[in-house]
């Protein structure tokens, strides 16, 4: 997966050799595993449907725009009812510069305090709780 990122993190570095020798041995292990890489395909077509990625032109690459090519593999979790595999990109994978994703900015936190929720939870007679999908 590349990420198009701003020129004020141009200090970043290379990421497309790490990414492609990563992405070579992710296809050398599903190879071996045809349940796994039809899983996997399977995760990367809903990724493109629902617009989390897109395909790389090979003219783009030639392009002095700063990217980051974001290596990823899968977990297996056999004994999930629900999602045996998990997809999982790695922003810390380091570049060229030896830096990651990890000098971005982080954002403001969003979301409440564990303790507080869990004392909302006394307030009412009744409460609800939803799994929000494809959240990470």
């Amino acid at each position: 997966m590349r990420l198009p990122l701003s020129d004020s993190v141009d200090k970043l570095g290379g990421s497309y050799d790490n990414a492609k020798n990563k992405f070579l041995a992710l296809e050398q292990r599903l190879s071996k595993q045809p349940h796994l890489k039809q899983d996997y395909s399977a995760f990367l077509e809903e990724y493109l449907q629902l617009g989390h990625m897109t395909p790389v032109n090979e003219d783009e690459d030639k392009e002095d725009l700063p990217h980051f090519y974001m290596p990823h593999h899968g977990v297996v979790k056999e004994t999930s009812s629900t999602t045996k595999l998990r997809v999982v990109f790695n922003g810390s994978a380091k570049s060229s510069n030896g830096v990651s994703l990890d000098i971005l900015m982080i954002g403001p936190k969003i979301q409440d305090d564990l303790n507080e929720i869990v004392q909302r939870f006394r307030l009412y007679r009744i409460v609800m709780s939803a799994d929000i999908a494809k959240m990470y």
